[in-house]
């Protein structure tokens, strides 16, 4: 996609070097930034993030990098970063599901990281879907549909401790 970008409308004839490069170098400052994040104090939830945390505890992992900036920049390098709204997906294929209509899904996704950034949206989920729990017309599978989506809201919220009953200013 960075390369349809870069390229004219005659499709190939010539590339525009600068316009690549320029793109290139604000992705890396981007994933520089968003890993930063990662390895510092706070709380991730989804499956990636959990990972990187336990990882993060041991110190013979921490051990292997000249220092922090090395370690943020190895991982911001080696790792697909990509923003979906409500995660950061590490996914380096198109096989996510959480990127486009189930949004719950991230939260026990292996590829996701979820910060306290995301917060605020999992928290509208849990309380939008709890105020449509009593619709009279949704039928059973709407509202199993509305716990289990409930549920993974919630999951996520603890995991990033944060009590779902709670108010996020």
């Amino acid at each position: 996609m960075t390369l349809g970008y870069a390229m004219d409308a005659s499709w190939g004839e010539h590339l525009d070097a600068e316009l690549f490069l320029d793109i290139q170098d604000e992705l890396d400052d981007i994933k520089l930034g968003v890993a930063e994040v990662w390895m510092g104090d706070d709380i991730l939830a989804g499956g990636y993030g959990r990972s990187i945390k336990d990882w993060q505890r041991d110190p013979q992992n921490l051990a292997i990098f000249k220092d922090h900036a090395a370690m943020v920049k190895s991982i911001a390098e080696s790792t697909s970063i990509r923003s979906n709204g409500h995660a950061w997906c590490t996914a380096d294929n198109d096989g996510c599901v959480g990127n486009t209509l189930e949004r719950t899904r991230c939260g026990d996704c292996d590829n996701a990281v979820i910060g306290h950034s995301h917060s605020g949206i999992y928290q509208r989920l849990y309380d939008d879907l709890k105020g449509l729990l009593d619709c009279p017309g949704i039928g059973e599978g709407g509202r199993q549909r509305i716990i289990r989506d409930m549920a993974r809201s919630r999951d996520v919220l603890i995991q990033l401790g944060i009590d779902p009953e709670t108010r996020i200013a």
